[in-house]
């Protein structure tokens, strides 16, 4: 292959790459629909994020290349400046270091618990699976599970078990191996509908 076919074909890959990304965010931040699993996201991430690097380097004499890396410092260094937050959100949301739980459910649902920031604690979302995207049709957090016993909190589940599912809603339970929360919730509207120690 000659080096103009060859830099023509990373370029279309990683034009590729960033539509998808770009799509993949404006999908979940608008409708939190995401792809299929928790690690598809991540793998699309840093699939960009290196072909940024080749691209760089193969393009390195055209002004574009240098304005991508300096992009990539320059938002790397900003994000590090407010006390490191959005630094630590972009590493513990494009890393497994975020995640603490995921579990599939059954052939219709998924459940996880993950921790994006260092100011807020770990939530419980669970994931309906549609082919290949999912949508995030609960986000709970401690203060909505919040009861007398102050060791339940999400962050300490050891799994999440599936109970059952009627039309209207779904089941879940938070196993910590001692007193467990029962959680029903609406599946149209998210909310949570009945909390249960058990």
């Amino acid at each position: 292959m000659s080096p103009n076919k060859k830099s023509t074909l990373v370029l279309r890959v990683y034009l590729i790459l960033s539509l998808l990304l770009a799509l993949d965010c404006l999908l979940y931040y608008f409708k939190f629909i995401s792809l299929r699993g928790y690690y598809s996201d991540v793998v699309l991430y840093w699939l960009w994020f290196v072909t940024s690097f080749v691209v760089i380097v193969m393009f390195w004499k055209k002004l574009m290349a240098k304005l991508l890396l300096t992009g990539i410092i320059l938002t790397i260094v900003l994000s590090i400046l407010p006390m490191m937050i959005p630094f630590y959100a972009w590493i513990l949301s494009t890393t497994s270091l975020g995640l603490l739980i995921d579990k599939n459910l059954n052939e219709n649902y998924r459940a996880q618990i993950v921790g994006y920031s260092v100011m807020a604690p770990p939530w419980l979302e669970v994931i309906k699976k549609h082919g290949l995207l999912e949508k995030r049709i609960l986000k709970s957090t401690d203060y909505q599970l919040m009861n007398d016993d102050t060791n339940a909190k999400i962050r300490f589940a050891k799994d999440i078990i599936f109970r059952n599912e009627t039309d209207s809603t779904l089941t879940l339970t938070l196993f910590y191996g001692g007193p467990n929360k029962t959680i029903t919730l609406d599946k149209t509207t998210g909310n949570i509908i009945a909390i249960k120690p058990n």
